[in-house]
């Protein structure tokens, strides 16, 4: 005889089937880019175009060394611009964001709105202001021409999020290292900066995505190719004759697999830092 729980089971999945359909529906859609840049990436230009949805024999592994040839600069150009960007929004969105969660002066909740309307204005509406500033610098073919504009924008989310954070933190913490003997930068560098680490690793990550795949940028302000971040490294690809999309895809695929492992590593303190940022506005 059926139990009861098991009847309930099938019932539900009777009447849950078109949601769970669905739901296998969207997830194909979502999943079958990534499946079919990994199948081309084993192509040659023959196969890529006689059989363009379908995986071909025989397997094109040398794709992915003639890629990697290709794009190894770019990718060391792009992993030193990312490390620098990273460390100089989060020590400055920490300090900003401290300021602004542990201490009252004059003017602090006008500037402070002030600074987060920022996130309203879109990205283009400053191409052009950040263009000339850059070019009045002389930073044009510079990496200093990325990592600055990258460090200035990152610090209106970053900030919102640290202050957001150290709001969170029990004043108690604070004020007994204080009666310790703690010094205010003792108080941030050992108190506020090792219970942060969640939500830094959170904007490091953010950060990460958001300079690793930035095209727009780079493509206005680089054109010398030693100097190429890796997304634009890629666009290279493209000759004046025929595009080899074989090697094309496969340095998509190399392109995306530090992402892939820093987040597979970090996934945890990501959605730990989401999670507590989200305590208290």
């Amino acid at each position: 005889m059926e139990s009861p729980s098991r009847r309930h089971r099938w019932a539900t999945l009777r009447h849950d089937w078109p949601f769970q359909l669905g739901l296998v529906f969207f997830g194909i859609i979502t999943f079958y880019p990534f499946v079919f840049l990994i199948v081309s990436s084993l192509k040659n230009n023959t196969q890529f175009y006689h059989e363009f949805w379908l995986p071909t024999w025989p397997l094109r592994f040398y794709n992915y060394s003639i890629a990697f040839s290709r794009i190894y600069r770019y990718i060391l150009n792009s992993i030193c611009y990312s490390s620098v960007t990273i460390l100089g929004v989060a020590v400055l969105a920490s300090v900003s964001g401290f300021v602004f969660a542990r201490y009252q002066f004059p003017g602090k909740q006008p500037l402070f709105y002030a600074f987060i309307s920022l996130m309203m204005v879109p990205g283009v509406l400053t191409l052009a202001p950040r263009f000339i500033l850059v070019r009045n610098l002389g930073l044009l073919n510079h990496p200093l021409a990325l990592i600055l504009p990258w460090i200035a924008g990152g610090q209106v989310l970053s900030t919102w999020l640290m202050r957001t954070y150290f709001q969170s933190i029990p004043a108690e913490l604070f004020e007994a290292a204080r009666i310790d003997g703690a010094s205010d930068l003792h108080v941030f560098r050992l108190v506020a900066v090792p219970l942060a680490r969640p939500m830094l690793a959170t904007i490091a990550i953010s950060t990460l995505i958001g300079t690793w795949n930035d095209l727009i940028w780079p493509l206005v302000t680089i054109s010398d190719r030693r100097w190429m971040p890796l997304a634009q490294g890629l666009v290279q690809f493209s000759s004046s004759f025929e595009t080899e999309w074989g090697p094309l895809f496969a340095g998509y695929v190399i392109a995306s697999l530090p992402l892939l492992v820093v987040f597979t590593f970090t996934a945890r303190y990501f959605v730990a830092g989401l999670t507590s940022g989200a305590i208290k506005a």
